[in-house]
């Protein structure tokens, strides 16, 4: 704002012109805007500072890997257990007899034979492995010999049924455990035949 006393100056010296009221306000319009202009200068866009921005920071560091879920085999079921109990505390007796004891399906003892089988040619392949300074593997047991003399005897003529071979086994005083791990020392092959029902399995040698 001007001061008080440079204003009254002004004003006094275009009222003693004696000019028109219309023209001395037109005068004093003319002469007081561009000062009030001056005193009063409009903000400058260009230097009025700007309110700064708030920086996001953000958190350093590598994004959290996730972790592959390990497979894991199945857990064999209780039913399978308990066939799995039964087949080795009665290794001489038929899938049937089996599935009795235990209390399960036919089928579930089918499939805890095959664990047992696959078990034995596990141990089977473990004993025939050799290293370059192993001179011989371990001797089989005689019981074993006699139970793989058999069963290459039993399926010389051709396939046959698993229940035929496994009656015939127990006849011949060979355990169910000495029977798979010759079947697993023969590579004994089991196949379904196309009569007999869908549990006719048969074993043949391979080749």
């Amino acid at each position: 704002m001007l001061p008080a006393e440079t204003i009254a100056e002004i004003t006094t010296a275009i009222a003693g012109l004696h000019l028109e009221a219309q023209t001395t306000a037109q005068i004093l319009a003319a002469v007081f805007a561009p000062l009030l202009k001056i005193s009063n200068p409009a903000p400058d866009p260009d230097l009025d500072p700007k309110p700064a921005r708030k920086r996001r920071y953000r958190r350093s560091g590598r994004p959290r890997q996730q972790r592959k879920a390990k497979r894991r085999s199945p857990r064999p079921s209780e039913a399978r257990e308990r066939a799995h109990a039964a087949l080795r505390a009665h290794p001489g007796e038929t899938v049937s007899k089996v599935a009795k004891l235990a209390k399960v399906s036919f089928g579930t003892v089918i499939n805890a034979r095959k664990d047992l089988a696959k078990e034995a040619r596990k141990e089977a392949r473990r004993n025939s492995r050799t290293t370059e300074t192993a001179k011989a593997s371990p001797a089989t047991s005689p019981k074993r010999e006699r139970a793989q003399q058999w069963l290459r005897d039993t399926l010389a003529q051709g396939p046959k049924e698993v229940q035929a071979v496994e009656a015939a086994a127990a006849k011949a005083h060979i355990d169910d455990v000495l029977l798979i791990q010759a079947r697993g020392d023969l590579g004994v092959i089991a196949t379904r035949a196309n009569t007999g029902g869908v549990h006719a399995v048969q074993w043949a040698l391979p080749g």
